[in-house]
């Protein structure tokens, strides 16, 4: 029990309750004093405006419209060994990168930041479409990237299909269920998406719909996040992986069997698993972040490791 906490039980309810997301608010402030990200308020995009520092670099600009996201922002790229900030400092110059579960676009925006690369962000949720497009008005004359955004769930097939919320439907939220049913999804039971609160029709496309249908340049690296939803997205990318144009893919697997399974499929179609991130070690549940490298790109993963490392 933190300290905070213990005061917490010796006040009246009502006042812990108001104290508290203003206390959570100073701690993120104080982790971004520390991480050198300054920040400010702008009324006119409901917001914090970031300016997150990137070496030799003008900072990456962009938006955190809750706190939240401001406390995702505070931590991201902290940890050196985080496999996924690794790859993505590690992509290559002008490349394609599909950004599947976009979340607010951290990821996305720090590829078309640093490398100019073009990204599509392929993000179901409204509010974090939102967030994306306008980090994305803020890029102007700060990078050479480009950007597409794709408002949809991505899965197995084009459908048309409920999107369910299980909180408050604010910017930062990652609990949603594509489709609006727990069997699409391949947890273990970690997360508990019985109770939909609201619910939103979305477009939903698989990536080879993207590519071969709607015509959307091949990717030359694909990240996928999509907290369980995983095996739906492989599934809808069978054509992507035969043609083997991608690169490389960074992938949240979460459970034993999926992770087994996603990697035999992978391994199938030309690419190796290098690198994994365990997100809760020791945790029953296993989810991981793994690299999978197209094989004559094995070398270049291996001189950039030793100079991530050095």
């Amino acid at each position: 029990m933190t300290l905070a906490h213990k005061i917490s039980t010796l006040i009246p309810k009502k006042i812990a309750s108001y104290i508290r997301p203003y206390y959570h608010l100073f701690k993120i402030k104080i982790t971004l004093f520390r991480r050198g990200i300054n920040y400010y308020f702008d009324n006119n995009y409901g917001g914090w405006i970031i300016l997150f520092p990137i070496v030799n670099k003008t900072p990456l600009k962009l938006i955190c419209r809750s706190s939240k996201e401001l406390k995702r922002i505070s931590r991201f790229g902290l940890n050196k060994k985080d496999v996924v900030w690794k790859w993505l400092n590690w992509l290559e110059e002008e490349s394609i990168l599909f950004d599947v579960g976009s979340g607010s676009g951290f990821e996305g925006l720090t590829a078309g930041h640093l490398h100019n690369s073009k990204v599509v962000f392929i993000e179901p949720y409204t509010p974090s479409i939102e967030t994306i497009l306008k980090s994305i008005y803020l890029q102007k004359k700060r990078n050479n990237a480009k950007w597409e955004v794709v408002h949809a769930g991505c899965t197995d097939k084009d459908s048309y299909t409920r999107l369910g919320m299980h909180n408050i439907p604010n910017p930062g939220e990652t609990l949603n269920t594509f489709g609006s049913d727990s069997n699409n999804y391949n947890d273990g039971g970690k997360t508990n998406r019985t109770n939909i609160v609201i619910q939103q029709w979305v477009k939903g496309v698989s990536l080879d719909s993207l590519v071969f249908k709607h015509k959307l340049a091949y990717p030359d690296f694909v990240k996928i996040d999509v907290d369980g939803h995983e095996t739906s997205v492989i599934n809808g990318a069978s054509e992507l992986l035969k043609s083997n144009h991608v690169k490389s893919w960074v992938i949240e697997i979460t459970l034993e069997s999926t992770i087994n399974k996603i990697t035999e499929i992978m391994k199938k179609n030309g690419y190796t698993p290098v690198e994994d991130t365990n997100h809760y070690p020791g945790y029953k549940i296993k989810t991981i972040d793994r690299v999978f490298i197209r094989n004559d790109y094995l070398s270049k993963w291996e001189v950039f490791s030793k100079e991530w490392e050095g």
